[in-house]
């Protein structure tokens, strides 16, 4: 009887040791692919919690759309050291935290956008100095410390470090400290690697062509720039004092509120480009300033297009339609047309300094001219709107004083769009281009392009899709850092990983099957 008692219990002993070792080499297994998948999922998914009120670590919805509807591949190479956007300090340094913000999230969405579009968009981080083999593959693409390059095929973008974020200097701290003192004022990361990567996605590179050489304004360079090129557009700005050829290629000619008029030659070259040999296709895209004297250019629109800029500024009575208190800073309607589909609306379009735009081209065809060129204006200006001579101009009398012609007809316009419809005698088809004007070139300009409670972006988009046909327009705001964050840094996240996976979990998991075996044991 012992020794059958004894065979028992060491039966017993052997399956419970036996047990046990399996539970064990269980445990070891389940760890070590834990660790594996925490840290292939932290690369790919970084731990940020985002408590920031406008989710400064999360990507928007425009981002998000863009990202799904990436179709060629893209590869984004950073010229800085890796570390420098996952551990940054530069921020600290220079007394703005916000940099250092901005660089982190500036590789979380990286890793999204790599996420999201299932690796056609994928990145690497290459330091000049530490490893210039890498470095010399991409130097005919004239990159250097700090760039950021964009590459789909032999297509490319180019754009910086310093590109992803807006600052300011306080002069009021300069004046009362007598040191320079620098404010942040958003993060430009969203807005710079979608307006880059949705760029790429386009079959055709449409190019506008932007005139300089005439003391242009450079605010309104600057802010149809940012919008366009993030809708698939390149921007190539072109001298026209020179002898070089306009591109042939170009879609749009965008003459960018010029101080100086044009020369007759260069107002010929124009005529020519825009025509294009009567086969048009092309389309030009005027902004004029407020004060400027061009009669050679407004005789050209005037003659060519039936569009006549006015020496008259347009003037706001009702107090709910002018912006700090000043009658010449009206806003405007956006009236109904094929145009506007998705700008219409009332009383969001700020035109500061808005000169008079009219036309003599009918706003629809007659039944019997169906290649009859139309005349659509694009914004409109009620009852409560007048007209001063640009002479009488006075931007410090902001009241009702000024001298107002009497005007009849209503509703005003400070921007029109002549369409072109002719027929190409020599290949039997209709040949189509257009010209849009504005009176008001600061309607451009980046901060109010991208405020949020205007309807300026908005209209500047379907002034663009409507002409050339192209449509899918994106926006993509810039981020304001309002409040705190809460983001686990690589060290962090690998305490937390080590805290939770190598050790909690697998604590848990021998615990369980201690009490398990405890349990059979007994039984």
């Amino acid at each position: 009887m012992k020794r059958t008692e004894n065979k028992t219990i060491n039966f017993r002993r052997l399956r419970y040791g036996t047990a046990s070792t399996v539970i064990t080499i269980a445990v070891i297994v389940v760890v070590l692919l834990l660790n594996i998948l925490v840290s292939s999922l932290a690369d790919r998914y970084p731990l940020t919690w985002d408590l920031s009120t406008n989710n400064v670590f999360t990507l928007s919805e425009e981002s998000i759309n863009i990202a799904e509807n990436v179709k060629n591949d893209v590869e984004i190479i950073v010229f800085s050291d890796e570390e420098e956007f996952t551990n940054p300090t530069v921020g600290a340094s220079v007394g703005m935290p916000e940099i250092d913000t901005t660089m982190r999230e500036f590789h979380t969405v990286l890793q999204q956008y790599r996420s999201r579009t299932d690796n056609k968009v994928t990145f690497q981080f290459i330091n000049p100095n530490q490893d210039p083999t890498a470095y010399s593959r991409y130097e005919k693409y004239e990159v250097s410390s700090g760039s950021i390059l964009f590459l789909s095929g032999e297509r490319y973008k180019l754009s910086t470090i310093d590109e992803l974020y807006e600052y300011h200097v306080d002069e009021e701290a300069y004046y009362t400290t007598g040191q320079f003192s620098y404010v942040f004022d958003s993060s430009k990361v969203e807005k710079i690697l979608g307006s880059n990567i949705n760029a790429l996605q386009s079959e055709n590179n449409r190019i506008i062509q932007v005139l300089v050489g005439h003391e242009e304004d450079q605010d309104t360079i600057d802010g149809l720039k940012e919008l366009y090129e993030l809708n698939g557009y390149t921007f190539e700005e072109f001298n026209i004092t020179g002898s070089a050829e306009f591109n042939e290629d170009a879609e749009v000619m965008l003459i960018p509120a010029p101080a100086k008029d044009y020369s007759d030659a260069e107002i010929k070259r124009i005529r020519q480009w825009v025509t294009n040999n009567q086969k048009y296709g092309r389309h030009l895209l005027v902004f004029t300033d407020y004060a400027a004297s061009c009669p050679n250019l407004y005789g050209m629109l005037d003659a060519d297009y039936g569009i006549q800029v006015t020496d008259q500024l347009l003037y706001e009575t009702d107090s709910n339609r002018k912006q700090q208190y000043n009658s010449f800073f009206p806003v405007c309607d956006i009236p109904s047309t094929n145009y506007t589909a998705n700008s219409v609306g009332t009383g969001n379009v700020y035109t500061p300094l808005a000169r008079r735009i009219t036309t003599n081209l009918p706003s629809e065809l007659s039944e019997d001219n169906a290649l009859g060129d139309l005349g659509i204006p694009l914004t409109n200006y009620p009852e409560s709107t007048h007209v001063v001579a640009l002479k009488d101009f006075n931007s410090q009398d902001t009241a009702n004083s000024h001298q107002m012609l009497e005007e009849t007809e209503y509703p005003l316009t400070s921007m029109v769009a002549a369409i072109l419809n002719r027929y190409d005698n020599n290949t039997g088809t209709e040949a189509y281009g257009s010209v849009v004007v504005s009176g008001c070139q600061v309607m451009a300009y980046s901060d109010y392009i991208q405020n949020g409670t205007l309807q300026n972006e908005e209209l500047l988009l379907d002034t663009i899709s409507s002409v050339t046909g192209h449509e899918n327009a994106v926006t993509v705001s810039n981020k304001q850092f309002s409040s705190e964050l809460v983001i686990f840094e690589p060290n962090v996240q690998i305490g937390v990983g080590l805290g939770v996976f190598t050790i909690g979990l697998p604590v848990i998991i021998l615990i369980i099957c201690l009490i398990v075996f405890l349990r059979r044991k007994n039984l």
